[in-house]
């Protein structure tokens, strides 16, 4: 899903604020959620997918979020926060990776208990 050439402008160029600004006038509320998750770091790349933790853990892959805003609200049609701060991350490298397959990564952490 390509992002409005204001917020990549805004992401490639460092500026916080300048970001912040590009997604609430694109997005809304959604670019807002999208800012928090980068800001916190709650975007994690794994070798499988992008995973946004939120209330629960979203996977995202291909323009495609298993949130429900995603899937009943939006319908498909648009991004939710989840896809945007994803998209965003790839500019930014402003994200976790994990060197697991996500389907996997349970089981790592059971294995290290």
């Amino acid at each position: 899903m390509p992002l409005p050439s204001e917020v990549e402008k805004a992401a490639r160029s460092g500026s916080e604020y300048e970001l912040y600004k590009a997604l609430l006038l694109s997005f809304g509320k959604r670019g807002d959620k999208a800012f928090e998750y980068l800001k916190r770091s709650k975007v994690k790349r794994y070798k499988d997918f992008f995973v946004v933790v939120g209330k629960e853990e979203y996977v995202v892959e291909g323009g495609f979020c298993t949130c429900p805003d995603f899937l009943v609200n939006l319908k498909g049609k648009s991004p939710c926060a989840h896809i945007i701060a994803v998209e965003v991350a790839k500019i930014t490298g402003k994200y976790d990776y994990i060197d697991a397959y996500y389907v996997d990564y349970p089981d790592i952490l059971r294995k290290k208990k």
